[in-house]
């Protein structure tokens, strides 16, 4: 019953009006006046309060129309570390000329959370949420509400989505990368490999450092293209998926490998991640890295 309420409350179809403080005492203040005028048969009382219902009623529908006249085109969400503000793009396909002044929640049927607003156009809203928990998100719906143009009246409406992201484990502070000896004690083990020189494959160029750029390709072909591989390097870190079996310790295990993982990749230090199921790497670039956070997204 609960799961079809919630359904039926959040058709796209529907919009939903309320009045504001200042609404409230607006419509208070007409009734007032309607009781007062037929109490005293007082004519002209009675010709303003009507006057002041009709405006109102105005008001009132134009609001609707205002929220009405705002269609959804679709929505991004970029992935990220739990705690973290990310980045949420909203395209309209259609929206109001003006009074553009849109807050936002998105919400799955056990999460709902709070936009928080950044710019606004026609055609484009931005803002940054924060999730404060890891894991694979399938937001449902995205309510947007206002209480423009006039300000006496709230509405809001909800959009539905198809949208799935990733949440990557909290980052820590302070967390430096084990030794030898921490890396044994957690499962994990770090090895050396000397005069390394191993060059695997040629990617685009997506801002890793300078040094990676292949420039005999460059100067042949005018692209600019990285070396993957372990050249530059004689430290390989090797990460190995053991999870605590004290549920309470799981989120900061995972916590310390996504930040150890992160550091790797800022240092350029090539590292491994093994689980029950696979192992990825080495390489410290982002696309390893992000598969990796996946991974641990997923736990």
């Amino acid at each position: 019953m609960r799961k079809w309420i919630h359904q039926r409350i959040r058709r796209n179809s529907r919009v939903y009006i309320m009045p504001t403080k200042m609404g409230g005492y607006l419509n208070g203040l007409i009734f007032l006046m309607f009781l007062l005028s037929i109490g005293y048969s007082n004519n002209l009382l009675l010709i303003f309060t009507l006057f002041l219902f009709g405006l109102n009623l105005m008001w009132l529908v134009h609001t609707h129309f205002h929220m009405r006249r705002l269609e959804l085109n679709f929505l991004s969400l970029e992935d990220g570390h739990a705690g973290d503000l990310l980045n949420l793009k909203i395209f309209w396909k259609k929206s109001p000329a003006a009074g553009l002044d849109w807050s936002f929640i998105l919400e799955n049927p056990s999460e709902h959370y709070k936009v928080q607003q950044v710019s606004d156009s026609e055609s484009e809203s931005f803002g940054q949420v924060i999730v404060p928990t890891r894991g694979v998100k399938n937001w449902s719906h995205l309510k947007v509400g206002t209480d423009k143009p006039f300000g006496l009246y709230r509405t809001w409406r909800f959009y539905p989505l198809s949208l799935t992201s990733l949440v990557y484990p909290t980052l820590l502070k302070d967390i430096s990368l084990p030794s030898s000896k921490e890396f044994s004690l957690e499962g994990e083990n770090a090895g050396v490999k000397k005069g390394t020189q191993d060059i695997n494959e040629l990617n685009a160029y997506q801002g890793e450092g300078l040094k990676r750029i292949s420039w005999k390709h460059y100067a042949r072909t005018g692209d600019l293209l990285i070396k993957e591989g372990l050249d530059f390097h004689d430290t390989i870190i090797e990460f190995k998926l053991e999870l605590p079996e004290d549920r309470k310790d799981v989120e900061p295990y995972l916590s310390k490998l996504a930040t150890q993982m992160l550091i790797c990749s800022q240092k350029e230090i090539p590292f491994t991640f093994e689980t029950p199921n696979l192992k990825r790497g080495p390489s410290y670039h982002r696309k390893h890295l992000q598969e990796c956070l996946k991974e641990l997204a997923q736990c």
